[in-house]
């Protein structure tokens, strides 16, 4: 049995979608907002989606900070602008988010966008 390294695209998008609790579509529109770049097959038609274990652990913090009231315009700013934040500007009740943005920025995933940026 082989197993597959944590950056190698495997998981299509209704697996990812499934594995998460989320729809297809909100996974195109995290693409399509820039918060993931799936690896897009070249050998089909249409060029499916396929996602790595790391970005379906990505993808686990994005949904999170949103779960946690992070919206995506924000979540992209967090992405683009490479600020640390800072506890002094959080609220108390606000320190998940703080956990889930630092976790983000120490994510291989993170990486890999800010090329694409």
């Amino acid at each position: 049995m082989t197993i597959l390294a944590k950056d190698v695209p495997f998981y299509q998008i209704s697996q990812v979608s499934k594995l998460l609790g989320i729809t297809s579509d909100r996974l195109r529109t995290y693409e399509e907002e820039g918060l993931v770049k799936p690896y897009r097959a070249r050998h089909t038609k249409d060029g499916k989606r396929l996602f790595s274990l790391e970005e379906i652990e990505w993808l686990e913090i994005i949904r999170e900070l949103i779960k946690s009231g992070v919206t995506i315009p924000v979540i992209r700013i967090f992405l683009s602008s490479k600020i640390k934040p800072d506890r002094i500007f959080l609220r108390e009740r606000d320190e998940n988010i703080l956990a889930l943005i630092e976790k983000m920025y120490s994510h291989p995933v993170y990486k890999k966008l800010l090329t694409s940026l």
